[in-house]
């Protein structure tokens, strides 16, 4: 049904008609209860007097709101007033893509980004069992703040579940002759009636990609049966027209979405989305960007080992053999080595060697598979040519657990021969170097780095007693030492432990470590950490930087912190420069992308700091500092709703906030409201680090032109060494506070680096 501007709909305002799509209007309108834009989808006519279309419009509409990613158009409830049945959707400021392609072509990199989060919003929907069957330039959205939003599920979504029919919950049947979606887009089988699983959206993310690259659809024709007849004629789609400084991947990359044939393309959307991301973050070299073909050959990746038999507890050690080989195997020259952040993304996937050589951009793959007998591991390796999917070396082991470092110095020596690498007398002894080091102490080890890598609370803490019992095991273990500093200097800066107590641990564990093995790179950054975020001596800080940088320059966590020393000097172009160069080291860290997300927001580029945070939530969903960074950067831009109903979803920097509770005080009294709201939660939060809440006080109190108090909290804050102090000087978030003489005191307190 139509409606008219000025309807109401409960507290909804019906303001002006958008569009239509195959299951109804959709329509802006005015919440006035929460005092936002929104858009409705009014059920039509048509689906109105069918039930069966209507209980369809009702799944379908509770099937998307349950999927919750960024990429995906949020739907915030499903109402019925006065007989008319709607969905409530987010309102998108921007275009959609088919208006974007009717300006021409997209530049590649632009386009792969775009390609690159519609493959992680269809992973999510193919991962809840749905899948959309629709997809094409109509159907995606291009938002003013830069993220992408798939569309329209409800003309071609389809959901089954779990366990019904199928092994795979995105499986379902086509019914023969009934053929949904749009020519020129829809797979083959979509077209035949066949199996439908969520290749099908690749394929038609495939199309999508060249029409974006090319500036003109992959099959056409003039009626439907020449269309049909185009899609389903097994022929490799033409490429010449594609931007010729695109990376030559990114052509194969296309052939293989686009197959004819199902099994032959990606095994999934996130396999997809992998592929398009190593073309941007440092899996491809800058000569590859450039358009100059790379070196053949000469590439690497480290797959995580699969445990074969029924005990997982051995898991650390199936991760700790590929990290130490990846770890080795790095720093030889003439060999670029895929960093675990970006292979390690494959961990518990079963991929055939060229699919994943593809997604990863390696000529050459190392897959292991680990099987424990008693007190014996059985370790089974293989190094592989992607190109001919042909085995260049494979070998079995059998060791106990005390020969594994054997093996890992054995298996990286193989590799580096089958790899014929040109290598000097001193890197042979360099990769055949190992340490004595007691076999109990080298398991706790793994154990700790194992935990180390979740990054979370728990695995700090874990952490900690791995590394501690190593070196109970063997005191003179510096690996373990530089771990244990590590750890500390990460709980530290995170507010997850006392700074007066941890940075001293800290640091006197990275000497011991530098003490036992000065070639150890971690221990320098662990104390350029606890100069910069505990001592406030710049100097000594900028010599650790350095150091640990000479000693190993692929060493992303350096770049970035030493980023983050520039960015508290002022020099933001020089820190954007080392974000960025860390981000290519390990282009899928979470941690390491939001290097670039912290630079942008202290150097007052919130729109760019907020597009950054979003994009580092699609690459990890659910990572709380990409969150809580744009959570900070909404709030410098004025955007409120937006930033509480993150709240909604996360803890606020670790601080149980009502997200819902400040989007009603926005709605009932604007800007000061929402503040004063946020100021009486702070004060009622218990049990949360003391400095962290502080700090959130005076950036509160600030903005309620609370001066003096916002001062008082500051002055606690920085009292207790909070690691944000650092930033003091950079933060605009106390712009209004800078020319008072207590600030001035604080800053001189901490003192300014050097650049």
């Amino acid at each position: 049904m139509a409606l008219t501007p000025g309807l109401k709909l409960a507290q909804y305002e019906v303001v002006a008609p958008l569009g239509a799509g195959g299951m109804g209007e959709v329509y802006r309108a005015r919440d006035a209860r929460l005092e936002r834009d929104v858009a409705i989808k009014v059920m039509a006519a048509h689906v109105a007097s069918d039930p069966q279309m209507r209980a369809r419009f009702e799944l379908e509409a509770r099937a998307v709101a349950a999927l919750s990613h960024p990429c995906i158009l949020s739907i915030f409830e499903l109402a019925v007033v006065d007989g008319v049945l709607f969905a409530v959707m987010e309102l998108l400021e921007g275009q959609s893509l088919r208006a974007r392609l009717e300006r021409g072509r997209v530049p590649w990199r632009e386009a792969v980004e775009i390609a690159a989060a519609i493959a992680d919003g269809l992973a999510a929907a193919h991962a809840k069992g749905i899948i959309h069957r629709d997809l094409k330039p109509e159907n995606l959205f291009l938002t003013e703040s830069g993220a992408v939003k798939i569309l329209d599920f409800g003309l071609a979504l389809h959901r089954m579940p779990v366990g019904v029919g199928s092994a795979d919950p995105t499986v379902m049947h086509t019914s023969p002759g009934v053929v949904l979606g749009t020519f020129g887009y829809i797979s083959p089988e979509q077209v035949l009636g066949e199996t439908v699983d969520g290749r099908s959206d690749v394929f038609a993310l495939g199309c999508v990609l060249y029409e974006m690259l090319s500036g003109r659809r992959l099959f056409t024709g003039s009626t439907p049966q020449e269309v049909i007849a185009n899609v389903l004629h097994d022929r490799r789609p033409a490429l010449d027209e594609i931007d010729e400084a695109a990376p030559s991947e990114l052509s194969r990359i296309i052939v293989r979405a686009v197959d004819r044939v199902a099994t032959r393309r990606f095994d999934s959307a996130r396999d997809l989305a992998m592929a398009l991301r190593a073309l941007l973050t440092g899996s491809v070299s800058s000569s590859v960007a450039r358009g100059v073909p790379r070196a053949r050959g000469k590439s690497l990746a480290v797959l995580p080992f699969i445990s074969i038999g029924t005990d997982q507890q051995i898991e650390y050690i199936t991760d700790g053999i590929s990290e130490s080989i990846i770890n080795s195997l790095s720093q030889l020259p003439g060999l670029r080595v895929v960093p675990r952040s970006v292979s390690f993304r494959y961990k518990g996937l079963h991929v055939d060697p060229a699919t994943a050589g593809l997604a990863l951009n390696a000529r050459t793959i190392l897959t292991g598979r680990v099987l424990q007998q008693g007190d014996a591991l059985n370790i089974q390796v293989e190094l592989i040519d992607t190109t001919t999917e042909s085995q260049l070396w494979g070998e079995q082991f059998r060791q106990t657990s005390s020969g594994l470092m054997t093996v890992q110095e054995t298996i990286a020596w193989q590799i580096s021969e089958a790899l014929r690498l040109k290598l000097t007398g001193a890197q042979k002894k360099r990769l055949k170097k190992r340490p004595t080091v007691q076999p109990d102490a080298y398991q706790e080890y793994l154990r700790g780095r194992y935990h180390w890598n979740s990054w979370t609370y728990d695995g700090f803490r874990r952490a900690l007693d791995h590394f501690e019992r190593a070196i109970g095991h063997d005191p003179l273990y510096a690996e373990a030492w530089a771990g244990l500093g590590d750890t500390f200097g990460a709980m530290s800066y995170y507010g997850l432990a006392d700074p007066s107590d941890a940075y001293p641990r800290a640091r006197a564990a990275a000497l011991r470590a530098i003490e036992l093995n000065p070639d150890l790179a971690d221990p320098h950054v662990t104390l350029a950490i606890a100069s910069m975020f505990h001592d406030w001596n710049w100097s000594e800080a900028k010599a650790s930087f350095k150091k640990a940088l000479a000693l190993n320059p692929k060493l992303a966590r350096a770049q970035l912190l030493y980023g983050l020393y520039f960015t508290a000097a002022g020099e933001h172009e020089e820190s954007l420069r080392l974000m960025k160069l860390a981000r290519e080291l390990e282009p899928l860290s979470p941690v390491v992308n939001m290097g670039l997300a912290w630079s942008l927001h202290f150097a007052g580029r919130d729109e760019d700091a907020a597009r950054e945070s979003l994009r580092v939530e699609e690459l990890s969903p659910g990572f709380e500092e990409a969150g809580n960074v744009r959570m900070a950067s909404l709030e410098n831009l004025g955007r409120y709703t937006d930033a509480a109903d993150l709240m909604i979803r996360q803890r606020c920097w670790g601080l149980p906030l009502d997200g819902a509770a400040l989007k009603q005080a926005h709605a009932d009294g604007g800007a000061t409201a929402y503040w004063r709201a946020k100021l009486d939660m702070l004060n009622h939060v218990q049990d949360t680090p003391a400095a962290t809440r502080e700090l959130q006080l005076a950036f509160t109190l600030t903005r309620l032109g609370s001066v003096e108090e916002a001062l008082t909290m500051l002055e606690r804050a920085i009292e207790k060494r909070t690691g944000m102090g650092a930033f003091l000087h950079v933060d605009p978030t106390f712009t209004l506070l800078r020319s008072h003489p207590r600030f001035a005191a604080l800053v001189t307190r901490i003192g300014l680096p050097s650049a």
